[in-house]
């Protein structure tokens, strides 16, 4: 075989989240991060969605390590499912790997795991492939981008980043290392393009302080911080403007509470004595003395905002007076969610500010000015843009073409599933793999198949159709009448009549006349085998229905053989 290098993004190309990117030299693969999704089908019973790792059973004697770039949801969620599958050991920093440790212990896995924690700098050797881990700014702590030294070439791999020089934690991005690997030289950088259409710089984490002392300042009832509870930069600001103002802080919400508690363990959060409050302790105290951190900056309907808004979260309500910041960008896709939520807190008589009224949220990703502060100091043969919708991705390779000079065939556009070849002369696209996605149910712990929830969602647009059929087992002839249950058809109900209670062509006897005949055609072998007329009953009752009245209805026959 071709001295080669592959690599196949199994999500995050051309949507957010999801991101999960798979990188093979011979017989042996990374897995770089395994993150999960929110999809669309959320109103079927699904939470949240991961890339589905069944096209990695033909790679499983090759998976040597699974490498996390920082511990967002959408880069950490899918590491427990992942790990059930294949057991390799995962490396990564020490605030990510405390979020790790929470769920796959939440997964009963955590002690059947090898968890390798590593420092900025630290370089590994797994197999062919040696990964440094350079340190990047970005919304949460602890974050890397990835150098990959391969037989073929030298990879760069960004995760999510920004160029922030005046981060409120930890040092500022290892610009350094970046010209380092510059300077000897980078086959391609995989880089984000979350904030490609962005123009400009991405404003450090610090510019939001002066917006938070404002309304600390204006406030004169209780103020609400909602926030991403990975954020750790923005809840150590909200921390320190909490205490400079008096005021004691209440966290709410399991994902919040959980990461400040690791936060704090690791050093990450700096909280004096008797800042935090519980929530009994708030009961005692006057209204401007508290801050709430809560969960919920995306409308979820289960999150503590969302709760507090709409009815109430362990006794816990919006009152007129109270102060909201939503201190979080929107994610496409949760408008309508947020749009609702905001709703009922102005019901409430409560202040809502966000950020298209204040400076208080700041991007973690990379702006274009960012992604040429990036590209410039790498110096890439190829340019491969990562993360984020496809508009994201094109703009990524018009901004790197028409500003940095690069041509058309060193920007390398690929989608999930493909697979992206390169052998140090070149970068080509040379095959497809089907890679479906996963969906976890409300529980957070069961997968739920991509045909069940196409079926949840045929039965909420179309309905259900039940057909009892009583047969005697000598004849193969009906012995009563077919008994057809109806629920949510258009056109069609129990009583013959149409949904909209106007007399209709009295349909539900039509399809109990084509059920009967299509018993009597039936073949011997039909009749003798439940499942093949069970089968032939519900093909001739679906052409029957869609004909009639323009839907596709989930018909399930039920047989009783007397």
């Amino acid at each position: 075989m071709a001295s080669v290098l592959e690599i196949i993004p199994l999500g995050g190309i051309g949507e957010f989240g999801m991101n999960c990117m798979a990188v093979r030299y011979g017989d042996e693969m990374l897995i770089l991060d395994a993150g999960m999704g929110f999809p669309e089908e959320s109103a079927y019973g699904v939470d949240v969605s991961i890339p589905n790792f069944n096209f990695l059973d033909e790679y499983k004697d090759d998976i040597t390590a699974i490498v996390l770039t920082h511990g967002h949801e959408d880069h950490l969620g899918a590491l427990p499912y992942l790990l059930k599958k294949f057991n390799v050991p995962v490396y990564c920093s020490h605030f990510t790997a405390g979020l790790a440790e929470s769920k796959l212990e939440e997964h009963d896995i955590l002690g059947d795991v090898l968890l390798h924690r590593v420092e900025p700098r630290d370089v590994v050797d797994i197999g062919s492939f040696t990964v440094e881990f350079i340190r990047v700014s970005h919304s949460l702590v602890d974050c890397f981008s990835l150098g990959i030294k391969t037989p073929v070439g030298t990879i760069i791999h960004t995760g999510d980043y920004k160029v922030d020089e005046t981060p409120v934690i930890g040092e500022p991005i290892d610009l350094r290392s970046f010209r380092r690997y510059g300077q000897d030289g980078v086959l391609a950088l995989l880089s984000d393009s979350t904030n490609a259409t962005v123009p400009g710089r991405t404003p450090s984490e610090r510019a939001v302080i002066p917006a938070f002392e404002e309304i600390f300042s204006e406030a004169k009832g209780r103020i609400i911080v909602a926030a991403f509870a990975s954020s750790i930069h923005r809840l150590q600001i909200v921390l320190d403007v909490a205490q400079q103002f008096n005021r004691h802080v209440c966290v709410l919400g399991r994902s919040m509470q959980k990461n400040v508690e690791v936060a704090e363990r690791l050093g990450y959060l700096d909280i004096p004595d008797g800042l935090i409050v519980s929530l009994n302790q708030t009961k005692m105290m006057s209204d401007d003395e508290i801050v709430f951190l809560v969960t919920g900056s995306q409308g979820e309907s289960r999150a503590a905002l969302s709760q507090m808004a709409m009815q109430s979260y362990k006794g816990l309500m919006i009152e007129e007076g109270d102060t909201v910041v939503l201190s979080a960008r929107i994610i496409p896709g949760n408008e309508r969610l947020i749009s609702r939520m905001i709703g009922f807190i102005y019901k409430r008589g409560a202040n809502i500010i966000e950020e298209k009224r204040r400076l208080v949220h700041v991007s973690g990703h990379a702006s274009q000015e960012d992604i040429r502060i990036m590209t410039e100091a790498v110096r890439p043969k190829f340019v491969v843009p990562i993360h984020g919708e496809y508009r994201m991705l094109f703009r990524h390779k018009e901004f790197v073409k028409n500003h940095l000079g690069y041509a058309e065939e060193k920007i390398i556009l690929i989608e999930n599933g493909d697979v992206l070849e390169l052998d140090g002369e070149r970068a080509t696209v040379v095959n497809k793999k089907e890679i479906g996605r996963t969906f976890i149910d409300e529980s957070g712990f069961e997968e739920i198949d991509s045909e069940t929830v196409r079926e949840r969602k045929q039965l909420a647009y179309e309905g259900t159709i039940t057909v009892v059929l009583t047969i005697d087992q000598e004849t193969g002839e009906l012995q009563d009448e077919p008994r057809i249950v109806s629920r949510g058809v258009r056109g069609l109900s129990t009583n013959g009549f149409s949904n909209s209670g106007a007399p209709g062509n009295y349909l539900m006897s039509d399809a109990k006349q084509v059920v009967t005949a299509a018993i009597a055609g039936a073949s011997r072998q039909t009749l003798a085998d439940e499942t093949l007329l069970k089968e032939h009953v519900r093909v001739e009752l679906k052409r029957f229905i869609q004909k009639q009245t323009g839907s596709r209805p989930v018909i399930m026959p039920v047989i009783v053989m007397v």
